[in-house]
């Protein structure tokens, strides 16, 4: 009976440590799958960052297909290599990508709220030192030649159905945008099943514009 004991356990431990493993393995293709995506965005917004013939007033732009790179996200707090490449859309495969920008929500310094989303952990874990950021933080958000500076004006953890953080005035539905704002959303704590129970938001409003 011992012996099958220690059989059994050992089994575990080895069932175990193969989990283990291939957790492992995934957090490593993720993360190179990351840093792939992220590079050849960084070229797309070079191809369109490079002069052209027809004058900018008036060029027409086409919208942004999903997982296409939209802007540069720059933290100062996250040190000087924080520079993750936000993509359009928020599904499972943009997000996987880099931040996401929520469709429908406003451009980078646009009068609403420019909403984005990003991984916590796993796929380069663009947001995960998100909670660090404290009032009066810069977030510089790098679009079309144009810097757009934040500053952070207060945060809070929400439920995963508390879509009111998206609105043109977070919280006020109906309310009229004001101000240019930004809001940053990633996970926070995990559930007993391994879920991300709540989420986590910073808010900030636009303070200038610069080239």
């Amino acid at each position: 009976m011992r012996r099958v004991i220690r059989l059994l356990s050992f089994g575990l431990i080895l069932a175990g440590l193969a989990l283990g493993g291939f957790k492992v393995f995934q957090d490593r293709q993720s993360e190179d799958a990351y840093d792939h995506s992220q590079q050849a965005l960084r070229g797309q917004l070079r191809q369109s960052a490079a002069p052209r013939d027809v004058p900018v007033e008036e060029e027409k732009p086409p919208a942004l297909r999903e997982g296409e790179a939209l802007a540069v996200l720059r933290v100062p707090r996250f040190g000087p290599h924080y520079a993750p490449v936000i993509v359009e859309g928020v599904s499972r495969k943009a997000l996987a990508k880099g931040p996401g920008h929520f469709p429908g929500t406003a451009q980078p310094g646009e009068m609403g709220n420019f909403a984005v989303a990003g991984h916590r952990t796993g796929w380069g874990e663009p947001f995960h030192r998100l909670p660090e950021l404290t009032k009066g933080d810069r977030i510089d958000v790098e679009w079309k030649r144009t810097t757009y500076t934040y500053r952070v004006t207060h945060s809070k953890v929400v439920e995963p159905s508390d879509v009111g953080v998206l609105l043109p005035v977070p919280g006020k539905p109906g309310a009229r945008p004001d101000k240019a704002r930004i809001t940053l959303i990633t996970c926070t704590d995990r559930g007993w099943d391994g879920s991300y129970v709540h989420r986590f938001v910073v808010w900030g409003e636009l303070e200038r514009t610069g080239r």
